[in-house]
């Protein structure tokens, strides 16, 4: 038979992605990786064109100018976000206005580009219209999963990138790429072996009922699977052939075993050669903390760094029967915990959160504290966030805890949980005992800041108010004097750096800094007036809630910094709508880390980790919310919304 001259890769996915291009963007630059072995060509060959695919429903009007570059290369993918293979070894096939047609966008280049099939091959894309289109608020070119770092892109609704010296800072890096095809190639009789994209590499707490899929492989008929309990070996399954690609086996796995699994193609020329085994771990028996009869009883520490943790996991686990009320989630694999207070306030704090369900990436933790017994317990915490402070507690008392994942079938994880104790209040828990600063350079390591209260209230004496955490105090000299703090390690503490002058019972706004999100480091400059007293509140960043400081070094020097050392929040994200009914849409999910919300009184509702581009925010109530989103450079900004 005489085959095709054109290869095919990610045929049948539908996931949209920025790539080859943005649409949902004024402007981008994309590159992607195709290794020769995914290509698979017959032999060497020329590309006569390419073809690109989207939903027949959306349109790319606003998104057709592009210029298409083609290269060899020997990277199999990108080191990080500013990996770009340099213009000048690629070559422009293309340039001018694409259209779709039926989904289907078909570039013809006026020369063909030789193609070595010793080389890995490099698609690089921009679009230079200045619109976007809106396509339902999304992407809307097809891609499918790639190995990691496949894609290395930079869109932007304002700045139009140059291929020949793109964004040093600001590329994003994927682990998809998009759906294509290769024209003028043909297709190597014998397939490519599959990319497995389910379980990945060294998974842990795989289901012991499991789905493995894979990429569906250009020109194969079939596939054939294997999987044992040693490498090499089939046990669990000898060269099972399956027409789809996907397989599940006909029974469940034995919990806490490595496994093996390799997947080859069957094509018309045979088998693919010399595929990779993956090993992977099944889940651990049932938990035996599944009720709260048998929860599993915790170490109470004496401060709030954690040295004795205990490890938990959700799957396997079954819903307790108990409604959640007046807590929010799907407790349809809680595990139980209980603690006996030794304070009146305990931190509870879960950590090292990894997604071990088959919804993968999915940490999104819940947990509810209760008073009273196994038969009639009382709710008197709900925590989305992964820290929780429960207060009113009874020394000598015991208290259960049940953590579970928030979402529903799919969605479980594996934790370490653990019980602080507050410190006593720092000596400078007021303004009024803020600690001079007289020596420069000034550090000061303020190891009890978690038992910081918000004795003064809120400080907003500046726009962007905070809480009024500890404090410090130095006098100005003329000069620029520059307030840096920083977390240790693993700090879940978000912290604001204020600068006042006046006094303490009559504030005035120098400035603050909020950039820097949990874990991460603050700066703020401020001119100083020789002789004026001026107070530095380190506290956090909410200005709505009373939320817990932490440990933390404040370090003050004298003079102007570099523009390297000065963070500024480039960040603007939209909501909408707003109000909104179910669903709230993010304009730019991408840039987003985590999105807390919390209803007008401060009391936080939910914390969602890697957010899509729609918040299903069904279980709110009527009325108006604070959105906080926490971008990945750890910029925040906060906007209210409204319930319908």
């Amino acid at each position: 038979m005489t085959l095709p001259a054109q290869i095919n890769l990610g045929a049948g996915s539908t996931d949209v992605g920025v790539a080859p291009i943005s649409t949902y963007y004024g402007y981008s630059y994309v590159q992607q990786i195709f290794t020769r072995q995914e290509i698979n060509a017959n032999a060497a060959g020329n590309i006569t064109g390419l073809k690109f695919y989207l939903d027949p429903a959306m349109s790319i009007a606003n998104s057709s100018q592009w210029v298409v570059y083609l290269g060899q290369t020997t990277k199999t993918s990108f080191t990080s976000d500013s990996d770009w293979v340099p213009a000048s070894q690629l070559t422009q096939v293309f340039t001018g206005t694409v259209t779709s047609v039926n989904g289907v966008i078909s570039i013809i280049f006026p020369t063909p580009f030789p193609y070595s099939n010793t080389s890995n091959l490099v698609i690089a894309a921009e679009e230079n219209s200045a619109g976007y289109d809106e396509n339902d608020y999304d992407e809307a070119m097809y891609v499918y999963p790639g190995a990691q770092n496949s894609t290395l892109y930079y869109k932007n609704d304002y700045t139009n990138p140059d291929p020949f010296s793109p964004p040093p800072t600001d590329g994003y890096l994927q682990d998809y790429k998009s759906v294509v095809t290769f024209e003028g190639l043909a297709p190597n009789p014998i397939p490519a072996c599959p990319l497995i994209t389910y379980p990945s590499n060294n998974a842990t707490f795989v289901p012991l009922t499991s789905t493995f899929t894979w990429n569906n492989t250009s020109g194969a008929t079939s596939y054939k699977v294997s999987i044992g309990t040693a490498p090499g070996g089939t046990d669990v399954a000898n060269q099972v052939s399956v027409s789809t690609n996907s397989y599940t086996p006909s029974t469940p796995f034995a919990p806490g075993i490595n496994h093996y699994l390799r997947v080859t193609a069957v094509g018309p020329g045979g088998e693919s050669m010399g595929c990779n085994e993956l090993m992977f771990e099944t889940a651990p028996p049932l938990p035996t903390n599944d009720e709260c009869a048998t929860a599993i009883a915790l170490t109470v520490n004496p401060d709030l760094n954690c040295g004795t943790v205990t490890a938990g996991y959700t799957i396997g686990a079954t819903d307790s029967g108990m409604v959640p009320d007046p807590c929010y989630g799907t407790p349809d694999d809680d595990v139980w915990f209980k603690f006996t207070a030794t304070a009146t306030s305990h931190k509870i704090s879960l950590l090292n959160i990894m997604s071990v369900g088959t919804t993968q990436g999915d940490t999104d933790t819940y947990f509810q504290i209760f008073s009273g017994g196994c038969g009639a317990l009382s709710s008197i915490l709900c925590s989305d966030p992964e820290s929780g402070i429960v207060t009113g507690l009874t020394v000598g008392e015991t208290y259960w805890i049940r953590v579970y994942s928030y979402y529903d079938t799919g969605s479980n994880q594996s934790f370490d949980i653990c019980i602080g104790t507050f410190p006593p209040p720092p000596v400078n828990d007021d303004c009024f005992n803020a600690i001079s600063a007289s020596n420069f350079p000034y550090t000061y390591l303020q190891n009890d800041g978690g038992g910081a209260t918000n004795n003064g209230g809120f400080v907003t004496a500046c726009s962007d108010e905070m809480n009024d955490g500890t404090w410090f105090k130095f006098i100005g000299d003329g000069d620029t004097f520059n307030v840096t703090v920083t977390m240790p390690a693993g700090s879940d503490f978000d912290p604001q750096i204020g600068v006042y002058s006046g006094s303490c019972s009559a504030l005035s706004c120098e400035g603050t800094a909020d950039n820097g999100g949990q874990g991460g480091t603050e700066t703020l400059s401020i001119p100083t007036l020789n002789g004026n007293t001026y107070y530095v509140n380190v506290g956090n960043y909410s200005g709505w809630s009373d939320e817990m400081e932490g440990t933390f070094t404040v370090n003050i020097t004298k003079g102007v910094l570099a523009t390297s050392d000065v963070k500024v929040n480039k960040n603007s994200v939209k909501l909408y709508p707003n109000p909104f009914t179910d669903v709230l849409n993010i304009s730019d999910a991408t840039n987003v880390k985590s999105v807390s919300v919390s209803d007008v009184s401060g009391r936080l509702i939910r914390v969602i980790d890697n957010p899509s581009s729609e918040l299903h925010l069904s279980e709110l109530r009527q009325g108006m919310y604070l959105v906080t989103l926490t971008m990945k450079d750890g910029s925040k900004q906060t906007i209210k919304t409204i319930k319908k």
